[in-house]
């Protein structure tokens, strides 16, 4: 079982009291919890990002 699977990391989207879209990505690890509040342009930009790796890795099999 992986570090993801037992819940070491989560998002959630909630609304912002402002009334704007956010989301909450926690990790959990040995050492701590860690939480990072997030816009929906940032989570955009994680998601381009991880996407991007994804394709490195690809190639380099």
């Amino acid at each position: 079982m992986s570090w993801m699977d037992d819940g070491g990391f989560d998002m959630q989207a909630f609304t912002a009291q402002d009334g704007r879209p956010m989301a909450r990505m926690s990790f959990h690890t040995s050492t701590g919890q860690y939480y990072f509040n997030l816009t929906k342009t940032e989570v955009q930009r994680v998601r381009r990002e991880c996407n991007r790796i994804l394709k490195e890795m690809e190639a380099s099999k």
